[in-house]
């Protein structure tokens, strides 16, 4: 716990890994139990619900013959990985326990994951989670629990948001912030606060990013802000595979197609979110061209400077400031427009951006940017393998230095 608060979630993890083996070395269930829970959160931090899942149903197992134990590791299991079939099973099986045991508040709690399990489901269960919220809702008001009432309306306002009722999605939120006002807890007044301002964009759901290698072993990445942990995940290691078993073929360049589409936060995944998908990629040494359409904010900003060779279309707008950079930023794009780049507000068209520097070359539109971007690495792809890498070491910044800064 101390090193996920501490932002290291990969000591974490290891850290956790090492305590479930000492654990089972121990034959301890209790203590097995501790560090399985320990990993489930470290593994929902790091993006990995499947794996989260899996530790939860083993913590569940270990809880049977108990009753109280049992509702908590339900409870666990259906926070662990609320989009999977088990979770909507495990959190009608929390409820019924903890209705069974006369505790009320771990039934209101129950409720709300149960929401949250029917609002993630692929098929559309947006009322199951209304229902449930509001009913979680009436029962943490008996209570006199504000900061329950506060997680249970705030839960209900992202129903609706999924229901695309955008103005009962707001009016819920604000009702959520002014509990957790009551119950004083600042950060639960800010989630609310945040659901109040994107209750238009609740509706949307995160997509896989796309990978297609062409004749020319050349890999096209097809991505947006809101591509999946998996996707992302999946991507390297093809790549790194691909490059790492093909003796007599190898990867000559990455083309990275970047839709600019912001998106709230909770849609962003880790490896997004914190460029190790950058990093990824960036360590395969070939040479990369980026292009790039739409709006670029946020995370975007990162895979769009990520090319040694970046090419925008026309119409492209750029939002300002770049409030996570790459650590390498004034190295690609030079000190005093870094300094710009992060500092000022508004928002900076594609000439602009030429102007500046950012950017090698504009295009009229989005076909055109995406062949411009195929034709050059067509081009640099036609030089030899090593002798394009080696210009990549001496040209370009190290892979780590993708990471953003946080």
């Amino acid at each position: 716990d101390a090193l996920l608060a501490s932002g290291e979630p990969g000591q974490a993890a290891s850290a956790a890994e090492e305590a479930v083996t000492v654990a089972r070395a121990a034959d301890d269930k209790q203590v097995l139990a501790a560090a399985l829970s320990a990993a489930v959160a470290v593994h929902q931090v790091l993006g990995k619900p499947a794996a989260a899942l899996k530790a939860a149903a083993e913590v569940l197992e270990l809880a049977q013959g108990s009753k109280r134990a049992e509702a908590a590791a339900s409870l666990l299991v259906a926070d662990a990985y609320p989009g999977s079939r088990e979770a909507v099973a495990a959190a009608k099986a929390a409820v019924a326990g903890y209705r069974e045991l006369g505790d009320k508040l771990g039934e209101g709690a129950a409720l709300v994951a149960l929401a949250f399990a029917h609002g993630d489901q692929v098929e559309q269960q947006f009322e199951d989670a209304r229902r449930a919220a509001m009913e979680a809702v009436t029962i943490f008001r008996e209570q006199g629990d504000r900061a329950g009432e506060g997680l249970a309306l705030s839960t209900a306002s992202r129903a609706c948001g999924l229901k695309e009722e955008a103005g009962q999605a707001a009016s819920l939120a604000r009702e959520a912030q002014q509990a957790f006002r009551e119950a004083g807890l600042s950060l639960g007044e800010q989630y609310a606060a945040d659901l109040a301002i994107d209750a238009p964009y609740t509706s949307m759901q995160q997509s896989g990013a796309r990978l297609l290698l062409d004749e020319e072993q050349r890999a096209h990445i097809e991505i947006n802000e809101s591509a999946t942990q998996d996707s992302l995940e999946s991507i390297v290691t093809t790549l790194h595979h691909y490059n790492s078993t093909h003796q007599n073929k190898c990867l000559k360049a990455v083309i990275l197609h970047v839709e600019g589409t912001p998106v709230p936060a909770r849609l962003q995944s880790y490896a997004m979110a914190t460029g190790t998908f950058l990093v990824g990629i960036r360590s395969l040494g070939v040479p990369m061209v980026s292009c790039c359409w739409g709006t670029i904010s946020g995370p975007s900003w990162g895979l769009a400077l990520a090319g040694d060779y970046r090419l925008t279309s026309a119409d492209t707008r750029f939002m300002l400031p770049i409030t996570r950079p790459v650590e390498c930023l004034a190295q690609l794009v030079g000190q005093n427009t870094a300094t710009y780049l992060t500092m000022e507000s508004g928002t900076l068209s594609a000439a602009t951006v030429l102007e500046m520097g950012v950017f090698h070359q504009v295009q009229s539109d989005q076909e055109q940017v995406q062949k411009g971007a195929t034709e050059q690495a067509k081009r640099i792809s036609n030089f030899p393998v090593l002798s394009a890498r080696q210009t990549l070491m001496c040209m370009t910044p190290d892979s780590e230095k993708y990471i953003f800064v946080q």
